[in-house]
């Protein structure tokens, strides 16, 4: 029976830990749940080391029996709804308030939690892009170039996404069109101002996210996973910038711009 309740338990504190990881948690953050989560469940012989990729744990509860478990998590979304789910599980849990049972229950509530609508994500692409344009210093003019080259970089993440498209080779593609489209634009309507739509349109693309968890796992000395999210931001904004370069080049190569 306690066999039986020690696996269950550590599955739950993996599961919760694979929400968070996955949904935008930081690697910190992600360890520290866990630990409270085992506690509250009892086990008293808790081990885990969170990477930004991957969860490594094993349990006892003072009995010959233990558990080891892996979880590989390949790829990582923003959805802090599900983070503020499982966090306030993991509070319910550590004043006593839930079983293991009701826990499970819990938890599989908040990993359905649904994502955004497709639409709502081109919404938000579309103002997105336009605001940037504007807070940078473009016109209202700007802003509506940049909300369609928004439009069609999220149309291309999208597409690329549902297909499996490497991440970098999407970023190269979408930052590519909107340089054509808001150069193009350009040199019809002289009043445009390329430079701020495309910025305000890039603005989307950039791996705020990414540098920003990369930065707080280095100050709480998690250097390895640190490094990691840094690398990835990098390559991101590289991408983009190669997709900016490509894009000049084929139209000064055109001629269109000067």
């Amino acid at each position: 029976m306690e066999n039986n309740l020690l696996e269950r338990a550590a599955d739950l504190v993996m599961d919760a830990g694979q929400t968070l990881l996955e949904n935008g948690g930081e690697v910190f953050r992600v360890q520290q749940t866990m630990e409270i989560m085992a506690h509250s469940l009892g086990v008293r012989d808790f081990h885990v080391y969170v990477l930004s990729n991957g969860i490594f744990a094993s349990a006892s509860m003072g009995s010959a029996h233990n558990v080891s478990l892996i979880r590989h998590v390949p790829a990582v979304t923003i959805h802090l709804g599900r983070v503020e789910a499982v966090n306030e599980l993991s509070r319910e849990l550590a004043a006593g308030q839930l079983g293991v049972e009701d826990a499970e229950a819990r938890l599989q509530q908040a990993r359905a939690l649904p994502c955004t609508s497709t639409w709502g994500e081109r919404l938000a692409c579309i103002v997105g892009a336009a605001g940037f344009a504007y807070l940078f210093g473009g016109t209202p003019l700007d802003a509506a170039v940049a909300a369609v080259a928004g439009l069609f970089e999220i149309l291309i993440c999208q597409w690329f996404g549902a297909h499996k498209i490497n991440r970098i080779f999407t970023d190269i593609v979408a930052a590519f069109a909107c340089t054509i489209w808001s150069v193009g634009v350009q040199a019809v309507l002289p009043a445009v101002n390329a430079n701020a739509a495309i910025i305000g349109a890039l603005m989307v693309l950039t791996p705020g996210v990414a540098l920003t968890m990369g930065v707080r796992d280095i100050l709480n000395g998690d250097y390895l996973s640190g490094s990691i999210r840094l690398l990835d931001a990098v390559l991101i904004a590289g991408s983009i910038a190669c997709g900016v370069v490509l894009g000049w080049l084929i139209i000064h190569g055109l001629g269109v711009a000067a």
